[in-house]
């Protein structure tokens, strides 16, 4: 978090005057505080999260799953799971508390290991529901000749474009986060947002509501396009979609 400082004048006297500019001061102050916050972009606004400190997930692509039993053996997990998209497994997904991260790197094998994982965050919603970032990202183009657009930032950031998810939404094209890229899913979404270049790019994120009930959201995957069932982007049922979100129900775009 960054520190805010108030300088104040020492010519400043008191009175009505220091006050309401007391009160000014802190106002911007936290506004300040405030814009430097994490988010993401839905729609044409901002979605505010406050980042979970005490936790980490280190996702492992599947051709590394070595590195996966060198961690589970040494250190205690909070869970692990698999990230799948549309029944490929590209991920298994490890949860670790931050003081348990922190042992982690102290082990002579992680430096090497390091190179070849991607580290995401967990975050807390507005109504205060625990989520974990995915590193993926879906990105809607404008037309369908910015084909060449997209293969500008996917070699800018380092990520690997799986092409389009859903025959229905054309234009939606899936990204996963490599280990060589530059920056996590959530900042490439969202600096591909703001370059105006592409109708919306969001990133991916999971819920976890414990331990004993690892409902990383959407593992099973959908078995067919069209169906009354609630899908997100990465073709995975959602059970509760009463968050902000780009759903697929019977072969249709849905924003909530």
């Amino acid at each position: 978090m960054n520190k805010i400082i108030i300088k104040i004048p020492k010519t400043m006297k008191t009175g009505r005057t220091f006050i309401l500019t007391l009160l000014l001061l802190i106002i911007c102050s936290l506004h300040a505080t405030a814009q430097t916050g994490e988010f993401y972009y839905y729609s044409s606004g901002k979605i505010p999260l406050t980042l979970n400190e005490n936790k980490i997930a280190i996702n492992i692509p599947k051709e590394n799953e070595a590195i996966t039993e060198r961690i589970c053996k040494n250190v205690q997990i909070l869970f692990k799971t698999e990230q799948e998209i549309r029944g490929v497994t590209y991920f298994d997904v490890i949860a670790l508390t931050r003081s348990e991260y922190e042992r982690l790197t102290s082990m002579d094998f992680w430096e090497e290991d390091a190179k070849s994982v991607i580290l995401t965050n967990f975050f807390f919603t507005e109504n205060n529901a625990e989520i974990m970032l995915n590193p993926i990202l879906s990105v809607q183009l404008k037309k369908s000749e910015d084909t060449g657009l997209l293969a500008t930032y996917v070699e800018r950031y380092k990520i690997r474009n799986l092409g389009k998810i859903w025959q229905y939404l054309p234009l939606v094209y899936t990204m996963i986060v490599t280990p060589e890229s530059v920056k996590s899913s959530l900042d490439i979404a969202n600096e591909m947002h703001e370059s105006g270049d592409f109708a919306w790019a969001t990133p991916d994120f999971s819920e976890w509501t414990g331990p004993d009930e690892t409902q990383v959201r959407g593992i099973t995957n959908a078995t067919s396009e069209k169906t009354s069932r609630l899908f997100d982007l990465l073709g995975r049922p959602v059970k509760d979609a009463s968050k902000h979100g780009i759903y697929v129900k019977d072969g249709r775009k849905v924003i909530r």
